[in-house]
């Protein structure tokens, strides 16, 4: 998957290509709702049939609400970044014909890589209580708030993995390099 863009930092990974466009009326909707400075935005990901969906969630002044929801690609997800801080310039040049729908491979968690790369980012975030399933399953509630009343959310599973990210990332500094070092003398 393709590194997003937190604020103007830059990554460059392999995308992986789908067959599918991004839809145009998707992105045209998601023009007109930021063109109109919502005070407040949501924005959560799926994965749908190993397709990168992107919902988001506005708050007009006047406190009506839209939902909107379609297949997207890292470089949407960046635009709809900057549109939250109230810049509109990427979602206004965002082409959706020259963009195709962010597509899983084989196994690949698509919402999983979104996560490890916000909890690796200085996105501000903060861990939500969790919340367990009717089944008793716990999941893991993680919100990044990019901008102020705008947030990113993830609710996870609450997996090694997920737990592990979380872990490492409210880890100090200092911990991580006494860890580090203790790791390399016992190699030697």
């Amino acid at each position: 998957m393709k590194s997003i863009i937190f604020n103007n930092e830059v990554n460059n990974t392999v995308v992986n290509a789908a067959n599918n466009k991004v839809s145009t009326e998707f992105v045209d909707a998601l023009k007109l709702a930021f063109c109109m400075f919502p005070p407040k935005a949501d924005m959560r990901y799926k994965q749908r049939e190993d397709k990168l969906i992107i919902s988001v969630n506005v708050t007009y002044e006047n406190g009506m609400t839209q939902h909107l929801e379609g297949a997207g690609d890292a470089d949407l997800i960046s635009a709809i970044h900057l549109a939250m801080g109230r810049i509109l310039k990427g979602l206004s040049e965002y082409k959706a014909e020259e963009h195709e729908v962010e597509t899983a491979q084989e196994g690949e968690d698509l919402v999983m890589g979104l996560f490890s790369q916000y909890m690796s980012s200085h996105t501000r975030g903060r861990i939500e209580s969790d919340w367990f399933s009717d089944k008793g399953e716990r999941y893991r509630c993680v919100a990044f708030a990019p901008s102020f009343n705008m947030n990113i959310k993830f609710c996870l599973k609450a997996t090694d993995e997920v737990n592990n990210l979380i872990n490492e990332a409210c880890k100090p500094e200092w911990m991580k390099n006494a860890e580090a070092k203790q790791a390399a003398s016992s190699q030697n």
